[in-house]
């Protein structure tokens, strides 16, 4: 298990703390947004305007709510690994509008290094991409 994965399982089992979920799905539940949003990054990254979109989200410069990267991790989230743990509508309901708040502390977490973020989630030429950008705006 990496450590970007483990910070956004840990922001997400904090925040999914109130939903009301069966205990023996509770892991798998924390695991499938992490998986939901760490496959949002993922794919974002390797389409066109998607290190535009990561770096504007990670840089606070687009709200996490709003943003297309957590859109995807919703979708992720509601059509895909929803499904696979058989949970019902009213859970999934109460759990995706609460991803953007778990992207929202993931990214501002004082924990997250970017340039682990950009090795974790990309591969070379993404990554080399995603480098030039973030030293670009921060001036490196």
């Amino acid at each position: 298990m990496s450590f970007i994965t483990d910070l956004i399982k840990e922001k997400a089992g904090d925040i999914l703390g109130n939903v009301s979920i069966p205990d023996n799905l509770k892991e798998q539940v924390v695991g499938g947004v992490s998986d939901s949003i760490f496959g949002s990054i993922k794919e974002t990254a390797t389409k066109e305007g998607g290190v535009d979109q990561l770096i504007e989200l990670f840089t606070g410069r687009q709200a996490a709510a709003s943003s297309p990267v957590t859109a995807l991790a919703g979708n992720i989230f509601g059509s895909d690994i929803a499904k696979k743990l058989g949970l019902s509508p009213a859970i999934v309901s109460a759990i995706v509008p609460l991803i953007p708040k778990v992207i929202e502390t993931f990214t501002s977490s004082k924990k997250l290094d970017v340039n682990d973020l950009i090795a974790e989630v990309t591969q070379a030429g993404v990554a080399d991409k995603l480098k030039d950008a973030a030293g670009s705006l921060l001036g490196g």
